[in-house]
């Protein structure tokens, strides 16, 4: 429409013909009302919100990154503004800023959205209504996500009420017939054999109709061998400087001193240096480090990094655990058990297990080290909700000292007493936990 109208608009400017005229003037009125003129308004809306750089526009697709393609088709369907929108964990490669941009947008669209998501930040944000899968029925809750673990709390509080009381009263009328049967066949009395067979009858018909007994999730014992001595300073870093292969600095002179029992949360946009910095302090980073960084000397670091891989893909969940634990196979299979890797899945590859099961592996892996001080890089990225409480049922636990990536502000709001922000190349350090951030940098929704 917009190539007819320009079209249209130079033949007129030599000859006003009416019927071309005309057909001007109901294209315009065709384009207004199909939003025509609002399409650069909203494209750079979507471009600005979701920070998509405008060097990609250009590029072929086929050429971006796997993070990239996202932010594109998330782009794409939020410029279409369709009656609904569905969405398969739209958070796992948006950064914080993103995801609030992207909760604001969804809470002010006017169509409907169903997303699929393991963010439990953003499903308090975003959501009225919870779909729980869990028992397989499906059952829906009209609720935020913190309001529905309320009512599913009380739910399961109540049927295990019921069912106690059911099977209460089911094992005292068996009781009855019990009694009255042998006192039947006793006596030869057929008043007290009929009785119990009314019992039976009774008990039968309670049964059908019985409450099922509520599910009870299995929780995994998991808790950390802390090597209790520790250097009263964790981590000092002194200028540290770190450039990319195209010479722009990813890194700019951040110092940073990290204590004994503090809770860091490293925050900041995609490609910020948060990962960078971990990799420095590990002294992984692959490109050249300037600057001091000391580790205390009773410091013991165990890390869990943002994509786990093992040595041999190959090797089977059992044969790596065994080498990497350093324990025997009956050891292995019963820690392996505890975080519900049995029979057939320990001999299983371990390139076939999943970003949630490898998570699951690296942590029953860390729990057998003795270690004081714990670095983590997006440690709740791709996990399920149950393995992220796991996760959360080991650190609550560990009384050394935390540092970790994340884009998981309830992660963050759960565990962090200090968040420190990494921004073009700096860092700097704020108080309390993600929620306290974001009143101190003024933020407010």
């Amino acid at each position: 429409m917009e190539n007819q109208i320009k079209k249209l608009q130079k033949q007129l400017e030599n000859n006003e013909d009416p019927n071309k005229l005309n057909k001007y003037c109901k294209l315009i009125e065709k384009f207004s009302e199909k939003g025509g003129y609002d399409i650069d308004i909203n494209i750079n809306t979507v471009i600005e919100g979701l920070k998509i750089d405008r060097k990609i526009l250009n590029q072929s697709y086929n050429d971006l990154s796997g993070g990239e393609k996202t932010l594109i088709q998330l782009a794409k369907i939020l410029i279409k503004k369709p009656d609904l929108i569905l969405l398969d964990e739209p958070t796992n490669h948006l950064d914080i800023g993103r995801i609030e941009w992207l909760e604001n947008y969804i809470k002010s669209f006017k169509g409907a959205s169903v997303i699929v998501s393991h963010d439990r930040y953003f499903l308090d944000k975003v959501s009225n209504k919870i779909l729980d899968l869990d028992d397989g029925t499906g059952k829906v809750y009209y609720s935020n996500y913190s309001e529905y673990l309320e009512q599913k709390k009380k739910d399961f509080e109540k049927q295990m009420e019921n069912y106690k009381d059911q099977q209460a009263i089911i094992k005292r009328l068996e009781e009855q017939r019990k009694y009255f049967a042998e006192r039947g066949m006793a006596t030869n009395s057929s008043t007290l054999c009929d009785r119990a067979h009314s019992l039976q009858t009774q008990i039968d018909r309670l049964k059908k109709i019985a409450v099922n007994k509520p599910k009870e999730h299995k929780k995994i014992n998991v808790e950390f061998k802390e090597e209790r001595k520790s250097s009263k300073r964790i981590i000092n870093v002194e200028n540290l400087s770190v450039k990319a292969p195209d010479g722009n600095k990813i890194l700019d002179e951040i110092s940073l001193e990290i204590f004994s029992k503090e809770r860091i949360a490293i925050i900041g946009n995609n490609g910020s240096g948060k990962s960078t910095f971990v990799k420095s302090v590990l002294k992984i980073q692959e490109l050249p480090v300037q600057g001091n960084i000391e580790i205390g000397p009773s410091v013991i670091i165990g890390y869990l990094p943002q994509i786990i891989t093992f040595p041999k893909e190959n090797q089977t969940l059992l044969e790596y655990f065994e080498m990497a634990a350093e324990i025997n196979e009956q050891k292995a299979r019963q820690i392996l058990a505890n975080f519900q890797f049995y029979r057939e899945d320990v001999i299983r590859k371990v390139g076939s297990l999943s970003g949630g099961e490898r998570m699951k592996v690296k942590l029953a892996e860390l729990l057998q080290k003795r270690i004081n001080t714990l670095i983590l890089d997006e440690p709740t990225n791709h996990i399920d909700i149950p393995t992220k409480e796991v996760l959360e049922e080991a650190l609550s636990d560990f009384d050394g000292t935390l540092i970790f990536v994340s884009h998981d502000r309830y992660f963050i709001n759960k565990f962090a007493n200090k968040v420190v922000e990494f921004k073009n190349g700096k860092a700097t350090s704020y108080i309390g936990d993600y929620d306290d951030y974001k009143r101190k940098i003024g933020y407010f929704e």
